[in-house]
């Protein structure tokens, strides 16, 4: 309540201030100090004053911070799809590392195939996706992230379950789960091609376009199937994996993909450096 002092904490002379402080007051119509007595004293209008210019230069800060941070990537929301086979080899590698690397990045994720993230990419519902290459990219960004070699899942009983190798010929009027052409024509395209190249004719009892699906069948004992090797996490009780040499490459392959334009989010574009940077010696 010393003008005099306040203008040299200020580095200025007390007449300059003392006008500005006028023109404030003039400016919203309202006395801020009581000048009246010998010592300086704030008005109730000028008490109110304060409390509300203490809050702005606190929110003008805050909004400084939090601009900055939007612009660097460490603040913001991320929609980030997968396939559901990601569970299994890539999620709880994302999931983690994201957590740590960007803790205010709010991730949210959309269990999708990969048909529907390519849609979901095109309109915008979603930033990234983790899938599978598409039949159709549609112009978008693909990145290689992971990929995992195919075995052989069979039930505990089955008489493959004692032998050290085994051979494509042995899958000859063998029960087979397979994926199915629609929702599992990843897996369906990969060995469809591999039986008709080498006249291999196992039994096809049932087609399924989760995994999950079908090791609970193996599991059940109604049939085997060719699954990405991740897929032992899942623990079936009853379910063995055993190697099987290939004539031809059949991995289990996984992409990371973005808008033809590209991410124009600093957390998108920072979720998606993180990513690449964590597979890179996977793919």
């Amino acid at each position: 309540m010393n003008f005099h002092r306040a203008a040299e904490r200020l580095n200025m002379t007390q007449p300059p201030l003392s006008r500005q402080i006028q023109l404030l007051e003039r400016n919203i119509d309202v006395q801020l100090f009581d000048r009246s007595g010998r010592n300086i004293r704030l008005t109730a209008g000028g008490r109110r004053f304060l409390v509300e210019a203490q809050d702005l230069l606190r929110r003008a800060e805050e909004a400084a911070l939090s601009t900055r941070a939007t612009v660097s990537g460490t603040v913001g929301s991320v929609t980030l799809g997968f396939v559901p086979i990601a569970n299994l080899a890539l999620l709880p590698r994302v999931v983690p590392l994201l957590k740590r690397e960007m803790p205010g990045v709010h991730v949210a994720l959309r269990e999708m195939l990969t048909v529907n993230q390519m849609e979901a990419l095109e309109s915008g519902q979603i930033d990234l996706g983790l899938l599978r290459m598409p039949r159709d990219r549609r112009n978008m960004k693909m990145y290689p992230l992971f990929e995992e070699s195919y075995v052989l899942a069979i039930h505990q009983d089955h008489p493959f379950c004692k032998r050290d190798t085994l051979a494509l010929e042995d899958l000859n009027d063998q029960d087979f789960l397979m994926y199915a052409p629609s929702d599992g024509w990843y897996g369906y395209d990969i060995f469809n091609g591999i039986f008709a190249a080498h006249e291999i004719r196992p039994r096809f009892v049932q087609y399924f376009g989760q995994t999950l699906t079908m090791l609970s069948l193996v599991n059940a004992g109604g049939g085997m199937a060719m699954v990405p090797a991740s897929s032992h996490v899942l623990g079936f009780e009853n379910v063995r994996f055993r190697t099987m040499e290939l004539p031809m490459k059949a991995t289990s392959a996984y992409f990371l993909a973005t808008s033809p334009s590209g991410p124009e989010n600093p957390a998108v574009e920072r979720v998606q450096e993180l990513l690449l940077a964590e597979f890179s010696g996977d793919s």
